[in-house]
């Protein structure tokens, strides 16, 4: 099935305003700041980890998504692989999204899952679910949601997903259960990568909707002038100035 990590599409600029890619574009080189240079550079695992994996609550989940992104698997995310990212998680439509949500699931790319793949995403969720010690008025243990219930729920998903028993599943598999049983799956897994997501791009002020992308800050300019980074839009031009947001 590795087509389904070949067809990441259904994601470009199409989906985005010109002042809209603008601002993407400042999400893309606030994400390529190297944490204690201020210097610009790839998009790499080290550079991803610095940002999603110094996270506690995201930890388990940062390698999962990196390949997700990284579409062609040359261990750096390219603005066109972060746009279709941010295509389809904000503004997919149902098939772009399953093939986001079961990326997320092959972890490894192998072009199906296991349920050991699903440990990342539990973990995640289960930090997620958890309580602060000090969180005032507790919720009954029946009506409060716990590790156990989401253990359960992605497990039954999974014996369902998987109908020949062969302990592992497809893309087709997910598609025919997404079929029968909705989108429930993906919609929650999709929100745990979203909120993961707009925390750490919180400090840009750039705030993305499926119908917006919108500048908080505009007065700063996250791109790096001291790094040639052309060869990330266009091998062949060089580099980009943005200093006047490009008119709708």
């Amino acid at each position: 099935m590795g087509s389904s990590q070949s067809q990441p599409g259904q994601g470009n600029s199409d989906a985005f305003s010109p002042k809209e890619l603008y601002n993407l574009k400042q999400v893309y080189f606030y994400l390529c700041l190297h944490t204690t240079t201020l210097t610009s550079c790839p998009l790499d695992r080290n550079q991803f980890h610095s940002l999603f994996g110094n996270h506690r609550q995201y930890k388990p989940l940062w390698r999962a998504l990196f390949s997700a992104i990284d579409a062609n698997g040359d261990n750096i995310i390219d603005f066109e692989e972060f746009l279709v990212f941010v295509t389809q998680l904000k503004r997919g439509g149902t098939e772009a999204k399953r093939r986001l949500c079961f990326r997320l699931f092959d972890s490894n790319q192998k072009g199906y899952a296991e349920k050991a793949d699903f440990r990342c995403i539990l973990e995640t969720k289960i930090a997620a679910l958890r309580k602060p010690s000090w969180s005032p008025s507790p919720v009954s243990p029946a009506n409060s949601p716990t590790g156990d219930n989401a253990t359960d729920e992605y497990m039954q998903f999974f014996s369902l997903c998987d109908e020949d028993a062969d302990g592992r599943i497809s893309f087709e598999d997910f598609e025919t259960y997404c079929a029968v049983h909705g989108e429930s799956i993906v919609n929650q897994t999709l929100k745990i990568l979203e909120v993961m997501f707009d925390g750490v791009i919180e400090e840009t002020g750039i705030i993305i909707t499926a119908t917006d992308v919108r500048n908080t800050k505009p007065h700063i300019d996250w791109q790096d002038h001291r790094m040639n980074m052309g060869s990330l839009f266009c091998c062949s031009s060089s580099p980009p100035v943005f200093t006047t947001p490009p008119v709708a």
